[in-house]
């Protein structure tokens, strides 16, 4: 349930898709559920009609469909200064989970295509929750290098403290504590953030990290030895990981193909 504080929180809000039939779609799911919460001031149909839409409504959020002729989603980042946008983006995107990491690892709201109401719930319900916008320009600038950038991604890691911007190249391994998880990195020390450790278990899709064990994901480029006797991994802060008996095949199988 959203915070009674925010219960009566109206967020202007602008739907920016160049088929008719998926804006009325979104605007009926909205409308139908979230309508004490979210009012729709306009529809875009592409992103130079939405930077209009913006800059003379200054609506609190925008669902952006990414796949759009001329200008993608992506493109109307281009016209706004990204240190200065004052409003939160969800997009809307029909991209496979593959592509999807560039928007997990960015901590970048997105829902996927065809629309479910259960992930307009959890986006609306984040939305209400965390109405104020806080490191929104790094984040925005974090996914469009990292879209650019195939070969050196960033991943944001929010602290209660601070926001830490890392490559995940230079991330040792994600050691799970309880409900939270401790980054290694080369240069950053080690990041406590709260959140579990299978929320970071896409990043064994594409970018070299396996899950050694129950409460490990390391990083394969990072390994100095493998105990293959005691299942342990030397990784190459001198820190040793387990290595779960039923992984170690896979695990040398992986680095076999690397």
């Amino acid at each position: 349930m959203p915070n009674k504080k925010h219960k009566n929180m109206i967020l202007k809000t602008i739907i920016v898709d160049d088929e008719p039939m998926a804006r009325n779609v979104l605007r009926g799911m909205l409308e139908e559920s979230f309508a004490s919460n979210i009012s729709i001031i306009q529809e875009c149909k592409d992103v130079p009609e939405a930077v209009k839409a913006i800059n003379t409504l200054q609506p609190d959020v925008v669902f952006l469909d990414i796949e759009m002729p001329t200008y993608s989603g992506f493109d109307l980042l281009d016209f706004f200064d990204t240190t200065k946008i004052n409003f939160k983006i969800i997009f809307v995107t029909a991209y496979s989970e593959y592509s999807l990491q560039a928007f997990e690892i960015s901590a970048i709201d997105y829902i996927l295509k065809p629309v479910r109401f259960e992930a307009l719930d959890r986006a609306v319900k984040k939305l209400i929750s965390k109405p104020k916008i806080e490191n929104e320009s790094a984040n925005y600038k974090t996914l469009l290098e990292n879209m650019q950038n195939t070969q050196d991604k960033k991943i944001i890691l929010q602290t209660a403290e601070d926001m830490h911007i890392v490559k995940l190249s230079e991330i040792i391994y994600i050691e799970a504590d309880s409900g939270y998880c401790n980054f290694y990195t080369e240069t950053q020390g080690v990041i406590l953030i709260s959140k579990r450790l299978t929320n970071f278990e896409y990043l064994e899709i594409q970018d070299g990290f396996f899950r050694s064990h129950r409460s490990y994901l390391i990083n394969t480029k990072k390994i100095v030895k493998i105990d293959k006797k005691n299942f342990t991994i030397l990784m190459n802060n001198k820190k040793e990981v387990p290595l779960a008996q039923d992984k170690k095949n896979i695990l040398i199988d992986k680095l076999g193909q690397e």
